[in-house]
């Protein structure tokens, strides 16, 4: 590059500048600011809870013998959670009812091997086993006419094949039908849960362990299909130790409270609260809205996995993307998988952050005094504000400071369909901080996508 006359005075007036805003303790964003529409606030006197990566699961997203994409690239994501029932496999006529169940047994095997290996638990769809998957032709449903032979049969079908496969701990769960309260499922609510109580009865019958998880509705906790089953499960002494629903689209942090309400209303408990479905493809699965989701998986305490909308033969595929996180087919990263990676490196306590107005911004924000670092994953709704959104932390400890000031990168996860190698560097400076607080401004040009903050001293 030539040596340009005003070259060597740049870096000077780039530092002079830098000093400015640092004196002021706050990061302003490259060039001139949008409008501020939003802001957030993180206290860092008050945390607790360690990470446990509790949002990072998928349905399918793995080629149908789980080979691909590459293990490392759920490995560094941290992957908590896959499920899968072998749906579309055979298709028109495939699955159990169409006496086609050999084939999508061993794909089920294929998902468990590859969850195992990450130390993710497993859950097995049983209606992608029976063939209803919303695609395959299904002739008749379980105790169709009153009878329930075929439905006893398959099941003890899949209790004999978990016994073999040693399937059989708590890293698998049995769910036992997806979405039931739509076109999932093409009898009545009332046969419905008699499946249930039959399944449950045989399931823990012979292995009195096994997890069981549903109703895994495409409701939320207040829907009153949702709450028949939960009266009809405590009625029946069915209930099971996994609750769980889908967000396509909801707020994981309210529907966590209202189903914790539900269930002591009637004197229930559970185990844990699974939302095994999250996050509808496209609008929702974006940088910004994925990072708004995990945020309030992690508020409400909830367990999350993707959803997943692919169809085998099309783009994305049901077998391919891990829940549109990779390209398909290549299976390069995308914007989210970065969220989802800068997630999973978050290290120490869960830190109390305020959410911006509505709700509609929210973030994951962790302080690990050991490491002196500070990081935190910023996602918002697709209906979120767009304009300068304020981060401000307080209380920054004094492990976190150098000299009164502290480290402060700040990077941009973009929405895209295309690979993205790294996220982009939007700021990596020093910055002086005011009576223990920081602002950093982010202009938010797009509620798409997502930032990362991290902070160190």
């Amino acid at each position: 590059m030539p040596n340009l006359p005003g070259a060597r005075k740049r870096p000077l007036l780039l530092l002079f500048v830098a000093l400015l805003i640092g004196l002021a303790g706050v990061v302003q964003p490259v060039g001139p600011a949008l409008a501020a529409v939003d802001g957030m606030t993180v206290d860092m006197s008050t945390y607790g809870g360690a990470p446990t990566y509790r949002a990072s699961g998928f349905i399918y997203g793995l080629s149908q013998n789980g080979a691909t994409p590459a293990q490392t690239l759920q490995s560094q994501i941290k992957v908590t959670e896959m499920r899968a029932g072998g749906s579309q496999i055979g298709c028109p006529n495939g699955g159990y009812v169409n006496g086609a169940y050999p084939v999508r047994w061993t794909a089920e095997k294929a998902y468990y091997a590859r969850a195992k290996a990450l130390g993710a638990h497993f859950e097995m769809i049983l209606a992608g086993l029976w063939g209803a998957d919303g695609v395959c032709t299904v002739p008749r449903w379980p105790g169709n006419g009153g009878s329930w032979t075929e439905y006893n049969a398959f099941v003890d079908q899949i209790i004999s094949d978990v016994k073999a496969a040693g399937m059989t701990g708590s890293d698998v769960r049995w769910d036992l039908w997806n979405e039931p309260n739509i076109f999932f499922w093409g009898a009545t609510q009332a046969q419905y849960l008699e499946m249930v109580k039959r399944g449950t009865q045989r399931i823990r019958a012979a292995l009195p362990n096994a997890v069981i998880e549903g109703p895994s509705c495409a409701c939320n906790p207040t829907n009153s299909w949702f709450t028949t089953y939960l009266d009809y499960v405590k009625a029946n002494n069915v209930v099971p130790n996994i609750l769980s629903w889908h967000a396509l689209p909801g707020d994981p942090a309210v529907d966590a409270a209202n189903a914790r309400a539900a269930l002591s209303a009637r004197g229930l408990t559970v185990a844990g609260l699974d939302i095994n479905e999250y996050g509808a493809f496209g609008g929702e699965q974006q940088p910004g809205p994925s990072a708004w989701y995990i945020a309030r998986l992690e508020r409400g305490n909830v367990d999350g996995a993707r959803a997943n909308w692919g169809m085998v033969g099309q783009t994305p595929s049901l077998y391919d993307t891990m829940g549109w996180l990779v390209t398909a087919n290549s299976n390069q990263t995308m914007g989210q998988w970065w969220v989802y990676k800068r997630y999973a490196e978050q290290t120490g306590q869960r830190t109390k952050i305020t959410p911006g107005s509505g709700d509609s911004h929210d973030g994951t924000v962790f302080q690990d005094s050991a490491a002196h670092r500070t990081t935190a994953v910023y996602g918002a709704t697709p209906s979120a504000a767009t304009g300068q959104v304020a981060v401000t932390y307080t209380n920054i400890p004094s492990w976190q400071q150098t000299s009164g000031s502290v480290h402060v990168k700040v990077e941009k996860l973009p929405s895209t369909n295309a690979a993205v190698s790294a996220p982009t560097v939007i700021s990596d400076a020093r910055v002086s901080i005011s009576n223990n607080t920081l602002t950093v401004n982010l202009d938010w040009a797009s509620n798409l996508d997502a930032y990362s903050v991290t902070i160190t001293a």
